[in-house]
This record gives C-alpha cells, sequence and structure tokens, in this order.
C-alpha cells in the first residue's frame, strides 16, 4: 500500500522554505537543537561504568535503575502536560529555555557533589536524583523542539531533530571511547579516570545547555517563525495554539483528529523504541565475548563497542535523506507499524539468545550480537526518522497548528512510552529471566 504525499504545505511552500537562507539556517538549527537537549540523557545513559566501579555493591541495579530515572520521567511529565493541555498554555521560548537553565544548575550541583562529598551513597543518591530532574526538563524542551519542527513546511526540520538526537549519542561515544585510548590505551579504564571521564561530561552538559538558549533565540528571530509558529498554518492560530488551547472542548477535539491521523506511527515509534531500549544497551553489553571465563582486552572494551556500534549505525538511519524521504512519502502510517513489529520479533530471539542466556559458543556469538546490535540501530534511526517526518505533515491542507501540535506530541508520547517501557523491560529481565545468566558463557558459571 502506497503512502500518500504530503499534504499540509503546497510544493511552492516547501521548495521557498528549503532554499531561503533563513530556512536553511532554521533547519540546520534544529540539529543544533537536538544535539543539545540530548546531552544530558547521554551523559547519565555513559555513566553505567562509572557506576559499576565507584559502586560495586550496585553494580547489578544501577545501571538500570540510572535508566529508568532518566527515562520514566519523560513519559509521566509529558503526558501529563499534554492530556491537560498546560504544555499549550507556555511558548515554546519558555518550555526550552527554562528546562535548559535548569539543568544547568543541576550540572553546577553535581560538579560540586563529586569533590566536596565523601559519602558515596549520597552521590548515588544524587546521580539518580539529577537523571529524573534531567529527564523532567527533557519532557519539556523535547516535545517542544519536535512540535516547532513539525509546524515548518519541510520534513528536514524532523528529520534534523532526528539526526542531532544520532549525533550526540555518537559524539558521546566517541569522546567517551577517545579519553580511554588516550588514558589508558587498550588496558582497562580506571576509577579514577572514569570519575574525571564523568565529570568533563556534566561540565559540558551546562555549557550545552547554555548554547540550547542561543539556538533557541536565533531560531526564535527568524522571519519563518513569525509565519509558521507565531501566526500558524494559514493565520489559523499563534504560538503553541495558546488561545485554542484555553478551551479544553477544542483542545480535546485537535487531540482526537491528530490520534486518527497518527495512531498507526505512534504505535510504530513506541514498539519501535521498546525494542531497542530492551535489547540495548546493558544486555548484549554484558555479553560474555571472550570464553570461557569473560576476560580479556576484547571484554574490558566490550560495553563501549556495543554502545558505539548502535549509536553509530542509528545516526547513520536517522541521516540519509534520499531513503528518508523516500519512506515519508511512500510508507503508510500503517505499514510503519508493520514493519516495526517485524522488527521486534526478527532481534528479541536474535539478541536474547546471544547474550542473555548464550545459547551457543562465545566466539560465535559475539559477532551475531554485533551485528545484531549495527542492525536494531539502523532501523531504530531509519524507522522512527521516517515516523517523525511523515505524521505532522500529511494531515489535510490548511491544519490548524493546535491540530499539528497535537500530532507531534501524541508521537512524541509514543516515544517516550516506548523508551521508558523498554527501559523496564530491560531491568525486569535483568531482575529475572536473564539474572543468572548475563555475563555468562553458554550456561557456565562466572
Amino acid at each position: 500500500m502506497k503512502g500518500e504525499a504530503q499534504q499540509r504545505f503546497s510544493k511552492s511552500d516547501v521548495e521557498s522554505f528549503e532554499r531561503a537562507g533563513e530556512g536553511r539556517h532554521v533547519i540546520r538549527s534544529f540539529f543544533l537543537l537536538s544535539l543539545f537537549y540530548m546531552w544530558p540523557y547521554q551523559t547519565f545513559c555513559q555513566t553505567q561504568n562509572f557506576l559499576v566501579e565507584e559502586f560495586p555493591d550496585h553494580a547489578e541495579s544501577a545501571g538500570f535503575i540510572m535508566m529508568i530515572a532518566s527515562t520514566l520521567p519523560m513519559f509521566v511529565t509529558h503526558s501529563f502536560l499534554s492530556l491537560t493541555g498546560l504544555s499549550r498554555k507556555m511558548s515554546y521560548v519558555t518550555k526550552t529555555i527554562v528546562p535548559s537553565v535548569l539543568v544547568l544548575f543541576v550540572a553546577v550541583y553535581l560538579l560540586v557533589m563529586f569533590y566536596m562529598s565523601e559519602d558515596s551513597n549520597f552521590l548515588l543518591t544524587s546521580l539518580y536524583t539529577a537523571a529524573l530532574v534531567g529527564s523532567v526538563a527533557e519532557s519539556f524542551v523535547e516535545p517542544a523542539v519536535y512540535d516547532m519542527a513539525g509546524l515548518f513546511p519541510s520534513a528536514l526540520t524532523s528529520q534534523m531533530v532526528q539526526a542531532g538526537n544520532g549525533a550526540c549519542g555518537l559524539i558521546v561515544s566517541l569522546v567517551q571511547i577517545a579519553a580511554r585510548l588516550l588514558s589508558n590505551g587498550l588496558k582497562p579504564i580506571g576509577k579514577a579516570q572514569l570519575e574525571k571521564l564523568t565529570q568533563a561530561f556534566i561540565t559540558l552538559m551546562g555549557v550545552l545547555c547554555a548554547a540550547l538558549i542561543l539556538v533557541t533565540l536565533s531560531i526564535r528571530r527568524t522571519t519563518f517563525y513569525g509565519i509558521y509558529v507565531e501566526q500558524g498554518s494559514g493565520g489559523k492560530s499563534g504560538e503553541g495554539a495558546t488561545a485554542q488551547a484555553k478551551s479544553k472542548l477544542a483542545l480535546v477535539k485537535a487531540s482526537c483528529t491528530a490520534i486518527k491521523h497518527v495512531w498507526p506511527s505512534f504505535l510504530a515509534i513506541s514498539i519501535t523504541f521498546w525494542t531497542s531500549l530492551t535489547l540495548w544497551p546493558v544486555i548484549p553489553g554484558r555479553t560474555c565475548a571472550t570464553p570461557p571465563d569473560g576476560k580479556g582486552t576484547l571484554q574490558t572494551w566490550w560495553f563501549e563497542i556495543i554502545i558505539l556500534a548502535f549509536n553509530l549505525s542509528d545516526y547513520i538511519g536517522r541521516s540519509f535523506r534520499g531513503s528518508l524521504s523516500w519512506g515519508a512519502l511512500n510508507l503508510s502510517p500503517k505499514r510503519q507499524l508493520f514493519f516495526a513489529i517485524v522488527r521486534a520479533f526478527i532481534f528479541l530471539p536474535l539478541i536474547l539468545t546471544g547474550s542473555a542466556p548464550q545459547m551457543y559458543d562465545a566466539t560465535i556469538a559475539r559477532w551475531v550480537v554485533l551485528v545484531s546490535i549495527v542492525a536494531l540501530g539502523l532501523s531504530n534511526g531509519w524507522l522512527s526518522t521516517v515516523s517523525f517526518m511523515r505524521a505532522p505533515k500529511a494531515l489535510p491542507p490548511d491544519t490548524p497548528n493546535l491540530i499539528a501540535e497535537q500530532a507531534s506530541s501524541v508521537l512524541v508520547i509514543g516515544l517516550f512510552l516506548g523508551i521508558s517501557m523498554g527501559c523496564f523491560t530491560a531491568y525486569a529481565l535483568g531482575r529475572t529471566l536473564v539474572k543468572d545468566s548475563l555475563g555468562v558463557f553458554s550456561g557456565r558459571s562466572e
């Protein structure tokens, strides 16, 4: 079944925007916005090795708890704001700048704790709390960026948000690997070095939050922002559809209309990210890669390799404009949902049987897991980007901004739902079915 072409904007609107200098500036700016707001999440994700070394008594649970703390609040907060209409009563500038200032203060607080606190349990609690606060802040910023991107006529704004997401993960992985190589070569990195690396990421988190504020203001000053965001498509609504959002009935009608158009994409995104976060990074990262005892140089690098493999392939999947544009035009939402379901059925048994419980020789399993993670990341980036590029634009002509914004919000709820439920599923598996299989070679004890 071939999808319909984008309908909300005319071809001339799209071409005029993409060819204008200000339009190209807006497109590039969405890449930077996405890169910057994703940094706190990636910062807390990369603390996994530090948590294991610094808090050995919590090694089995710290990584999972950190992933939950940095994802679940996104879903809860954004769902509450969207369903109550509160998010529509705030301007985009407010929803991006105020949370960014909060994360800046969180970064300063964590750096102070690292230098002054001698209580390891208090430091661990502070890291969990900071991840939770950062997640709440991102639940304001990320949906606002997706909403804004969906209001402009070109699908490239939404594509650049996705590319920025992928680029952030890739940059974090490369920085982490480079720091390890420069400090210790191929040898395992020590606890002190992991602590310094974590502090460096937290410092960058604060700096990039300040940069995010500047980029937001630069978009705010463009002519296209006034036309498509403040005035709205066809002049039907103002920024954030604030006036319409004051009417609960208008919000409910807009939400129902949006859901009617994008529900398959919502499910596709949820299933896509649920599959990815269930299978990555903890379970494959703890695969026994060097039989029979899971030790050796390769094993000490395995977690970094798994994170890099996914982030690199995910970024590539989000960056092929030609194939992404083709997919956004030709893959109907229901077909996107079909591919997301098939993807889950393929990768769940493939990665779990190679990781935990590892059901065949580790020398084979490590290659199966590595190739599977590359394919998992590639499909994650490509399919999710296609969904976000298509849904806000494939609405009837002259659709008011309120409906377009609600369509984007529904997709972001799907994104956060998939991420948080994936982390919960991975945590549940790690505490139950695969608890005694993590890092174990072919059923042997470590």
